[in-house]
């Protein structure tokens, strides 16, 4: 990643050297049992909001620049990061860039039925494309009241707030051919729906656990687990290749395993003469996906102890 700060400056320079244009689209997510699909609409813009937009994105890369990169972690990242992650792990770019390709000629101008807005930057005398992305802002909340605007000191009602679109000045994530470069976290995760993959790798780690047949009342801990976003998060990171085989270790060796308990009081029962845990209730749900983790750390200089749930 020692070069990737420099992709964000790159983009900054290609838009002031070259000319860039806009196209401007509303995306719908369209997610149906047979697959994932995306409705897109592409209104034409004055060339006013066209600027208006590049100084949206000129003025995010910049600010974004600077900042430290680092991969992109699934449970969460410090403020003033910027997260990185490969387009080729996510199939939904591709199926988006080809929606994009193709956007409904005619379509029923709702602005409250679509999902995000995607900026996409393009230039005269180049084939490089940038992609800008920013969750949808409507006036659902105005929809039982009213909103409207001051005329020449008079206030004049708007009749029709679904034919309103709002944009504001920030970008959730940008992608280029190869990379993609996230501000906004969540944003990211939502317009992707990668809740769904979540669940399903977390499904996985909780399976290779229950088989080991090593807990007590495990499908009250799944159930637990699975019931709750943030968890099924910390285990659907355990799927990846550098921890797949981490989720296990704390039953491999359940005299170590005592040994964290006692260290950290967590209220965890072991039988060891059936070599087997005990789970209890929920809460100790949180304590046994740190075990999968292998969460619990003493520091090497200060010997402080704690818990890193972003393993």
């Amino acid at each position: 990643l020692g070069d990737v700060t420099m992709k964000l400056e790159n983009m900054l320079d290609l838009l002031d050297e070259k000319e860039p244009r806009v196209n401007l689209f509303l995306v719908h997510k369209v997610n149906s049992k047979k697959r994932r699909s995306f409705s897109v609409a592409n209104p034409e813009i004055t060339m006013e909001f066209e600027k208006n937009l590049l100084d949206i994105i000129k003025s995010e890369l910049r600010s974004y620049q600077d900042m430290r990169v680092v991969p992109y972690n699934i449970i969460g990242c410090n403020d003033n990061i910027v997260e990185m992650a490969k387009v080729s792990e996510y199939n939904a770019v591709d199926l988006l860039k080809e929606s994009l390709k193709n956007p409904s000629q005619k379509f029923r101008f709702d602005t409250c039925g679509f999902d995000f807005f995607v900026y996409k930057v393009y230039f005269t005398d180049s084939d490089e494309e940038l992609f800008f992305f920013r969750k949808s802002k409507n006036f659902k909340t105005f929809q039982k009241g009213f909103v409207g605007r001051f005329i020449e000191g008079r206030f004049k009602k708007l009749a029709d707030t679904n034919k309103l679109l709002a944009t504001d000045e920030t970008i959730d994530f940008v992608l280029d051919d190869k990379d993609i470069y996230i501000f906004q976290h969540l944003s990211f995760e939502r317009v992707f729906d990668l809740n769904s993959k979540f669940l399903v790798q977390a499904k996985m780690v909780l399976d290779r656990v229950g088989d080991l047949s090593k807990i007590e009342s495990f499908d009250k801990l799944r159930k637990s687990a699975m019931g709750n976003g943030n968890y099924v998060k910390r285990l659907a990171k355990l799927n990846d290749g550098d921890n797949a085989n981490t989720a296990t270790l704390f039953l491999e060796d359940l005299v170590q395993t005592q040994k964290v308990i006692n260290e950290f009081n967590l209220d965890i029962e072991i039988d060891t003469k059936n070599n087997k845990m005990k789970f209890k209730d929920e809460s100790q749900t949180s304590s046994y996906i740190s075990l999968m983790q292998d969460a619990y750390y003493e520091t090497l200089i200060g010997k402080v102890k704690g818990i890193d749930e972003r393993r």
